[in-house]
């Protein structure tokens, strides 16, 4: 590439490279946050879903009970 043909070649926007990289800088670190935060947030879950389905459970057997003795 020969000094003529560098007027064709596009600008080189600092500003704007450091901007997407940035950009692309706090992306990661929210999906990293994420990430160690989901572990937190599954097992939450699993113990909310034992607490239904024991309370459920508990509600049907006092229903048996009540109409089987009743």
């Amino acid at each position: 590439m020969t000094p003529a043909d560098w007027h064709d070649l596009p600008a080189l926007d600092v500003r704007e490279k450091l901007a997407h990289i940035d950009q692309m800088l706090a992306d990661h670190d929210r999906k990293r946050q994420e990430i160690r935060i989901a572990p937190w947030m599954a097992a939450f879950a699993g113990m909310t879903a034992g607490a239904v389905l024991f309370a459920a459970g508990g509600a049907v057997g006092g229903l048996l009970v009540k109409f089987w003795l009743g």
